[in-house]
């Protein structure tokens, strides 16, 4: 039985670079049997169902195609429906004054536990942070647009690739895996 999957590619259609078509995308992953392909809005969140069960498979395998297809080397992360449910309801900011502040950073993988504590220590003014797996939760109480806690930052810092999004467009994500 096929699953249901969402891949967050990271840093597509952002300030004119590494431009990507979602009409194109769509029709190329159908070369890498993703099924049931569909996009949401320009920023890389590609809809699929594939048989593979492994998203670390399907990962590596988007991620390959991406460079071979448009020579882009794109951070890819998948998630499935249960996983992107289970992540918002783990939001720990729920009562947050603005969700237009508030994102979802989805890191690849688990960084390691020392990196985390180390992560802990730091301190924003201006933002609220929380890692819950291969989660991290952000409310930029001041806007993303200045903040020192860039994905760029928080990949150095974990030692993992990461991207994220936005609370509004988290939502719509898990209305389009529902659906």
């Amino acid at each position: 039985m096929s699953q249901k999957y969402v891949a967050l590619l990271r840093g597509i259609n952002v300030g004119g670079k590494r431009k990507l078509k979602m009409a194109d995308l769509r029709e190329s992953v159908l070369k890498i049997d993703f099924t049931e392909v569909s996009t949401y809005i320009q920023s890389g969140n590609l809809f699929f169902t594939s048989e593979e069960k492994n998203a670390r498979i399907l990962e590596e395998k988007l991620a390959q195609h991406l460079l071979d297809e448009y020579t882009y080397d794109i951070p890819v992360v998948i998630r499935t429906a249960g996983e992107i449910e289970k992540a918002i309801s783990k939001n720990p900011f729920s009562n947050a004054e603005d969700f237009k502040q508030l994102h979802l950073i989805f890191l690849k993988e688990n960084p390691a536990q020392d990196l985390v504590n180390a992560f802990k220590e730091l301190e924003f003014p201006s933002e609220q942070f929380k890692i819950e797996e291969k989660h991290l939760y952000v409310n930029y109480t001041e806007g993303v647009r200045n903040s020192k806690l860039s994905t760029t930052f928080i990949e150095k810092k974990l030692k993992t690739k990461a991207t994220a999004r936005n609370w509004k467009t988290l939502l719509k994500i898990e209305s389009f895996l529902k659906g």
